[in-house]
């Protein structure tokens, strides 16, 4: 295979398309307690993107029979032969033995405890949960409040600091509509893969009422970072206020039209959304 194909397969195996944002939630999670660049810090970061590419990685192994059954998924590298099963399970142990030394040299030992915790999060709970139930989605989101409380103690941080288990709180609420959105774009494609989903349970309609519930949870929750210090400045505040009113505003036309390239707008606008947010607690412990 040549080199440059492998390493889309890499890519791809280790979804660098999750890895960098959740590696951005640790470095914001970083600097909300220590908002100083240092090699500690690149450390840190950059082994979270490898501990997220080996668990996705093992997500691979897991699922590529399924895959293999989705058009969304069936290109993958394991399910189209790019990479064999026993190849995808190298890669993943290297990434992870790499990317938990970086975040243990970089961090300390209660951080690696963590992310060792959400990785078995993640692959032995949610991945096996979703063949099993509508509502993995659930448990599931808490892998998304991980990240930015690893960077948060692998920065001196206490595990039990309420700056921190707010904004951990806004990730873990946040994944929750994202992972339904999905389900509204791909809810046929992940049926014929044998995963459990919630039309099986709710109509489109009910599915489209209880996603923009858990947008607005998502905004709320957002609204009140400024009252455990996550964000300090008044400029950051009044932009907190300008972007939660933004995304209210996108968000209600979910209940008229329930086509699909309204839905993947709300999905790109919520991920935007959190982008923002993160970008905005990163300047505000920087500069203001």
């Amino acid at each position: 295979m040549p080199i440059k194909s492998k390493i889309n397969s890499l890519l791809e195996l280790g979804k660098i398309k999750i890895a960098i944002p959740i590696a951005i939630s640790c470095f914001t999670g970083y600097l909300l307690y220590s908002p100083n660049f240092s090699v500690e810090m690149a450390a840190v970061i950059f082994g979270i993107l490898l501990i997220v590419a080996g668990a996705s990685a093992i997500n691979h192994v897991q699922e590529y029979k399924k895959d293999a059954l989705m058009n969304r998924t069936k290109f993958r590298p394991i399910p189209s032969g790019k990479l064999s099963p026993v190849e995808a399970v190298l890669w993943s142990v290297l990434f992870l033995i790499i990317g938990c030394g970086l975040l243990v040299w970089g961090g300390n030992m209660m951080s690696f405890y963590i992310a060792l915790f959400s990785i078995l999060w993640y692959n032995l709970l949610y991945t096996p949960l979703k063949q099993i139930s509508a509502f993995a989605v659930v448990p599931g989101a808490l892998s998304g409040a991980f990240p930015p409380l690893i960077g948060y103690v692998a920065a001196g941080g206490d595990i039990w600091a309420s700056s921190i288990l707010a904004l951990a709180f806004f990730f873990f609420i946040g994944q929750i509509p994202h992972f339904w959105l999905l389900l509204l774009l791909y809810g046929e494609d992940y049926k014929k893969g044998g995963f459990k989903v919630l039309t099986d349970v709710f109509s489109i309609k009910q599915i489209h009422y209880i996603t923009l519930v858990w947008m607005l949870s998502t905004i709320m929750v957002a609204l009140l970072l400024p009252v455990y210090d996550v964000i300090s400045s008044q400029v950051s505040i009044w932009i907190l206020l300008v972007l939660s009113l933004w995304i209210i505003y996108y968000s209600f036309p979910i209940l008229k039209n329930y086509d699909r390239l309204s839905v993947r707008k709300l999905f790109l606008q919520l991920n935007l959304y959190f982008l923002l947010i993160m970008i905005m607690i990163s300047i505000d412990r920087l500069y203001l």
